[in-house]
């Protein structure tokens, strides 16, 4: 009984000494921690290490006291025999689950070891995308490097084994889209960059397979489907199959009758690709004799015609698409109106201005077209040959054409504004009936301004006197120089653009009026006749300017007092000398 409780004393004083240890960090600790390492996924019981390792040189033990502190899973996950101090694993150890355990072990003799287990990471987890499929709608004409997040891989591996980049396996046709990464803590953000420029009409669809790679050797990955749609926008306007359609119809054909029909197409889909007809009121057919089928195209007659009032309708008709900011295309549609008691040529007259109006400029080159002449006739046969004719003009205007049905208006001779601005002109078609019937219109070309001429000064020269006591500000005299040109092209402005001296800052000039004035005191006795040469320039472009000099006297004024040459004068002379001898000369 007493050998037991000596026991039992002895146990308990033990314990004491190791809590003593554990708690004061005995003198016997080991300076180092024993560092041990193991690969995760080694199979249960695979030694790690020996505690004895840590002992100091000469020490050893066959008994171990192990302090665990309370959450490190070394109960659960580590064997740890404590008579020989031998490690091993009690199961499969997971890197990503806890990477490192610690403990203290303290022998009977005190020596206190600090374990520190690492648990080595080894690549056995590929990158993981959150889903193997993704979508992402992408507008065409979207600029070249725009960016788009999509969903990066996640691999429960660290360090080079985690996931280390991307790439587009399949699907990258034309290399429309390219990768890029970018290290944000410890994830591989992924976007994806648009490449090269993107069509729908061309192209639609993409499916990119998208794999995440880590850095493993043999390294592991993962893939992603990616389908890409690109989005239509409003890049297309609708073609027409056509620009210009032609018909005859009688005047005679009842209202409600079919014409014809025009058809346009639109690449884009959706409202983008839907094509409504439409007549343009505004350039055509105010008096709405024809009507448009906004779905069909389909032309009808909208009300009675009368040949004699008009023979051909020009319809200016347009094609857009359905979009919040429509595409517009235009065609031409020439309806005939035939008479079968009085046929006669028609003429249809298009000025080639940029606004449509009878004007041509004046620096125009012989050849240069002015108008277009359509002409037609109902008639069939011998009837329909038609002549056309041009008149006026005083031979600076010619006709011409390849094939009798369109003629043009060109220059025939050169042009000048200054000399004649407008020419009155006729032109005639006449049939080859018997009686020839005939068809005239008669119109003025305007002959628009270039600036081919300089502003001419009144004066080459101009000459003023003014006294020298003048006032800053005053005036001085006006230049005048006129422009033939007109508009901007004739409107002049005036500057002194240089002397015959330095002494040009002594005037100014307006602008606008041509008026010198004064700019600063004048000085007969610096300069008593200053020249400028003064410059107008129009506002054409290029501009064009001409000069002429202006010489201005200026009349003296007693405005200096008479100066000795010296303040002290010294001189001797002989005495007994006659009157009137000079004897000093000031």
């Amino acid at each position: 009984m007493k050998k037991s409780q000596s026991n039992c004393q002895g146990v308990f004083l033990w314990l004491n000494v190791v809590s003593g240890f554990l708690i004061g960090w005995s003198v016997a600790k080991s300076d180092e921690p024993l560092i041990l390492q193991i690969d995760e996924e080694q199979p249960p019981f695979t030694i790690i290490g020996d505690i004895n390792a840590g002992l100091p040189p000469g020490h050893t033990t066959s008994s171990f006291f192990i302090h665990e502190t309370d959450g490190t899973g070394m109960s659960s996950d580590l064997i740890i025999d404590e008579t020989t101090g031998i490690i091993k694993t009690a199961k499969v150890l997971d890197h990503e689950s806890r990477d490192k355990y610690k403990f203290v072990a303290v022998n009977w003799g005190g020596d206190a070891v600090e374990v520190v287990i690492i648990v080595n990471d080894i690549n056995d987890n590929s990158p993981v995308f959150p889903s193997k499929q993704m979508k992402l709608n992408v507008p065409e004409q979207t600029p070249v490097g725009t960016r788009f997040r999509l969903d990066s891989a996640i691999d429960a591996d660290g360090g080079q084994f985690s996931t280390q980049g991307y790439l587009i396996k399949d699907g990258n046709v034309g290399q429309a889209f390219r990768l890029e990464t970018k290290k944000l803590a410890e994830t591989l953000d992924l976007e994806l960059v648009v490449n090269s420029p993107l069509d729908r009409e061309k192209r639609s669809t993409y499916t990119l397979v998208i794999e995440a790679f880590d850095g493993g050797t043999p390294r592991r990955t993962s893939q992603m489907i990616l389908d890409v749609s690109i989005l239509d926008v409003n890049d297309n306007a609708p073609r027409f199959n056509q620009t210009r359609y032609y018909t005859m119809i009688s005047e005679s054909l009842q209202p409600g009758s079919n014409i014809l029909q025009v058809f346009a197409t639109d690449t884009d889909e959706g409202n983008n690709g839907v094509v409504i007809y439409e007549i343009n009121r505004r350039q055509s057919d105010p008096d709405q004799y024809f009507a448009i089928d906004s779905k069909t195209g389909v032309i009808k007659l909208n009300k009675g015609l009368d040949y004699e009032m008009k023979k051909v309708h020009e319809l200016v008709v347009q094609a857009r698409d359905n979009a919040t900011h429509p595409e517009v295309t235009t065609a031409f549609v020439t309806v005939q109106v035939k008479d079968y008691n009085d046929n006669q040529p028609t003429l249809t007259i298009i000025f080639l201005s940029e606004d449509g109006s009878p004007h041509i400029s004046e620096g125009a080159q012989p050849g240069e077209f002015v108008a277009r002449i359509s002409v037609s006739d109902p008639d069939y046969g011998e009837y329909a040959k038609v002549n056309v004719s041009l008149d006026g003009g005083d031979g600076k205007f010619g006709l011409t054409t390849k094939d009798n049905i369109i003629y043009l208006i060109c220059v025939d001779q050169m042009l000048d504004r200054e000399e004649q601005d407008t020419y009155q002109l006729s032109v005639t078609a006449t049939d080859s009936g018997t009686p020839p019937l005939r068809a005239e219109s008669t119109f003025t070309i305007h002959v628009t301004d270039v600036n081919d001429n300089p502003p001419v000064f009144d004066l080459s020269g101009y000459r003023q006197s003014i006294p020298e006591v003048l006032y800053p500000g005053s005036f001085v005299l006006q230049v005048t120089a006129r422009d033939k040109d007109e508009g901007s092209n004739g409107e002049i402005v005036y500057s002194i653009t240089g002397s015959t001296n330095s002494h040009s800052e002594w005037f100014t000039i307006d602008q606008t009026t041509g008026v010198i004035t004064t700019a600063a005191n004048l000085d007969y006795e610096t300069d008593p006749v200053p020249k400028l040469v003064v410059t107008a320039t129009d506002r054409g472009n290029p501009p064009m300017f001409s000069s002429a000099t202006v010489t201005i006297a200026i009349q003296d004024v007693n405005d200096n007092e008479p100066m000795f040459s010296r303040n002290f004068y010294n001189t001797s002379i002989k005495e007994h000398l006659p009157m009137g001898t000079c004897f000093l000369q000031v």
